[in-house]
């Protein structure tokens, strides 16, 4: 297995047992407009890559489109063994109170929704056979706040909160459990999916070290954990301007989680649809997005699609606790990704965002070989320039060699004879200047397929 540099330590993590497993991957779900077909092509897609359902991140409540989007979502999924869930974003809920809508009252805004759709059979179940509930933050809410809402719930209810905003969190202080334990099933983390801002060093690149000390003290507690896994954190949109690196955040976390698989109850894949925040893995529909956010609208020219292998592979890896591997008979699975501008990038009158000094010129890659293969090699190309040869194994391997130059990307798996097999180009150029006037860290994602070929890109 090829692991580059950024490998992290599990050892702390692997000493937690006895856990009963669920072993359930969701994806985190923006509700906002969207079209009907596209609703249903979202489940289908979804079903496709092999998820288990939607965490339904809804904002203020009391939006007209969320009813409808609930409606086409719950009514498609419904039959499909599909699931949904709540994830109420109690941070964007408090912004829209503070904008003078109604919703000011917290978790109990949520409740119409939740008794209009917990008994519908698409509503997923958490491990105490009650409806599953999450969070995003706490919107400062206090926990006699969450207890009165569960209470006027009856205690129905699996409750597994994002409260990585909350005073003592990651450290898992045993004054954080005295005043949360009560209130909660489980515990979800969000932030930790990331190196933070301005962290360029390989060694936190998808490192679960954030997770371990939570994740400990949820055992602890005989509480669940529900691990995120993400590509990238680039915006210039909801108020901030920032980029956390990713050039191999993805599968170093694939691999970091799947080496504590068994400890985990639950993984959620942030996102499906967030365009604004570029970690997105399906579609970004037009109706549903800001055109002015141009570094993931038209999304035909960021599509992240082609990482959906690659979490499929991950996902039935998870399941059965054995190794990433590509569909039966294929030859491998994988994708390369890249930034479309360089670091010396000038671009007049725009900001950089914050982070943007831990960008690095690089092609980054993942692939996924059979068991049995053997003398194969990956080779990446900058602009007709080979910028990194390197054997690759069964399982998981990838890389992100430094050295991109302006042009034309390609990725190359060779067998043992030193045929092309697969390639990947055919992305947007990388360009010398700054063609969107934008510092945009959002990557072009550009899958393997069969056969040889000459590297080409698209200009903006």
């Amino acid at each position: 297995m090829y692991l580059s540099n950024c490998l992290s330590t599990t050892a702390a993590v692997l000493l937690l047992l006895g856990k009963t497993q669920a072993k359930a991957v969701f994806a985190h779900y923006m509700v906002g407009t969207v079209d009907e077909g596209h609703a249903q092509q979202d489940i289908n897609d979804a079903v496709s890559v092999g998820l288990d359902g939607f965490a339904l991140n809804i904002g203020d409540p009391t939006e007209s489109y969320v009813s409808t989007t609930l409606e086409y979502l719950f009514e498609y999924a419904s039959g499909t063994g599909f699931k949904l869930f709540v994830s109420m974003d109690l941070d964007a809920e408090g912004g829209a109170c503070s904008a003078g809508r109604s919703c000011c009252n917290g978790p109990s805004d949520y409740n119409s929704i939740l008794q209009l759709y917990s008994d519908n059979e698409a509503y997923y179940l958490g491990p105490n056979g009650q409806p599953m509930i999450s969070t995003f933050q706490s919107g400062g809410f206090t926990n006699t706040t969450f207890e009165s809402w569960r209470s006027s719930l009856d205690n129905k209810l699996y409750f597994i909160p994002m409260f990585d905003d909350t005073s003592g969190y990651y450290d898992s202080a045993s004054g954080w459990w005295s005043y949360w334990g009560g209130v909660v099933d489980g515990l979800f983390s969000w932030e930790s999916a990331w190196p933070a801002v301005g962290d360029g060093s390989s060694s936190d690149c998808g490192s679960i070290s954030p997770d371990t000390p939570v994740i400990s003290g949820a055992s602890d507690h005989h509480k669940d954990y529900m691990i995120a896994l993400s590509p990238l954190q680039y915006k210039d949109s909801y108020g901030a301007n920032l980029y956390r690196p990713g050039a191999l955040n993805l599968p170093v976390r694939m691999n970091n989680i799947l080496s504590m698989a068994s400890e985990l109850d639950f993984v959620e894949i942030i996102t499906w649809n967030d365009g604004p925040e570029s970690h997105y893995f399906g579609n970004v529909w037009s109706e549903s997005s800001d055109s002015s956010v141009i570094y993931c609208s038209p999304q035909s020219n960021f599509p992240h699609t082609d990482w959906q292998p690659l979490v499929t592979s991950f996902i039935n890896a998870y399941k059965s606790g054995g190794s990433m591997a590509p569909p039966s008979g294929a030859t491998a699975i994988g994708s390369m990704w890249y930034k479309t501008i360089l670091q010396d990038a000038t671009c007049s009158g725009a900001t950089q965002p914050d982070g943007w000094d831990t960008g690095t010129d690089s092609l980054s890659w993942a692939v996924v070989l059979p068991s049995g293969s053997s003398g194969m090699k990956v080779r990446a190309t900058s602009n007709g320039s080979v910028i990194s040869t390197v054997g690759v194994n069964p399982g998981l391997n990838f890389g992100s060699p430094t050295g991109v130059q302006a042009g034309a990307q390609m990725l190359e798996l060779l067998n043992s004879a030193g045929k092309v097999v697969m390639t990947a180009t055919d992305g947007v150029c990388v360009s010398s200047g700054c063609p969107q006037a934008l510092y945009n860290m959002n990557y072009q994602v550009v899958g393997l397929s069969n056969g040889g070929g000459s590297a080409s890109c698209t200009s903006l």
